[in-house]
């Protein structure tokens, strides 16, 4: 009978494969607490990234905003200024007509309302018929004040509609004190004098309501809705002081 003999050598491959396999299997939470923090780490900086671009973006619609508002509160001081002074009686009332009517070189007239700022400086509001057609030679209807002293002040051009009617309002203008007379031309446009004269009245020397403005200070038109197209439904008041 033949004997038996058992292989009893140790078996290192399985020793081996076994070990490998546990140290795997122990690694695994190591690895995926690694991938789970990486991600929160991505998840975390894309948040911040998108706050970040949501905070930009909320800046520059805040500024946006601010900037609106401010025009927006420009606008408004500007037409409630317009507003007073279009609703202001003035100081007088002048018509403005041609000097010798038996002529008859033009048909062209103008109300004036000439009033004070409280600032003492004055305000001019023309409303101006009779224009008729466009000048010839390229020129244009303007409006003219004349101070006691100093160069003449373009008030602006003045663009009739098809009636020949025209509106115009300048201010920031000398002192009531300080005119002189008001004159209708047709002039060349970046004239620095008055070109023909159609029409003109001359200004009473009012006495001032307000602080004189500085008398260093150069005299500047603002012109305000200048050459603005008017049709009016109610007759000018008369002249008078």
């Amino acid at each position: 009978m033949a004997n038996t003999m058992t292989d009893t050598r140790p078996k290192f491959s399985r020793l081996t494969d076994g070990g490998a396999t546990r140290s795997w299997k122990a690694a695994v939470p190591a690895v995926v607490l690694v991938v789970a923090f990486v991600a929160l780490l991505g998840y975390l900086a894309s948040k911040l990234s998108s706050s970040e671009q949501r905070a930009m973006s909320a800046e520059r619609d805040t500024v946006q905003t601010r900037e609106q508002l401010q025009g927006l509160t420009r606008q408004i001081g500007s037409l409630q200024k317009d507003n007073a002074l279009a609703k202001s009686p003035g100081r007088v009332t002048l018509i403005v007509e041609p000097q010798d009517k038996k002529a008859k070189v033009s048909t062209a007239w103008a109300a004036v309302t000439w009033g004070e700022l409280p600032d003492g400086k004055s305000f001019l509001r023309a409303n101006a018929y009779g224009l008729g057609a466009k000048p010839e030679g390229g020129k244009a209807y303007h409006l003219w004040f004349t101070p006691q002293t100093g160069d003449p002040i373009e008030l602006g051009a003045l663009d009739p509609d098809p009636d020949g009617s025209a509106f115009a309002m300048a201010t920031g203008l000398p002192a009531v004190d300080q005119g002189k007379a008001v004159v209708l031309t047709t002039d060349a446009p970046g004239s620095k004098q008055p070109g023909d004269v159609i029409a003109s009245a001359e200004l009473p020397k009012l006495k001032p309501q307000h602080a004189a403005p500085d008398s260093a200070e150069t005299p500047q038109a603002k012109s305000g809705n200048t050459s603005q197209q008017m049709h009016q439904q109610q007759s000018e008041p008369a002249p008078g002081k």
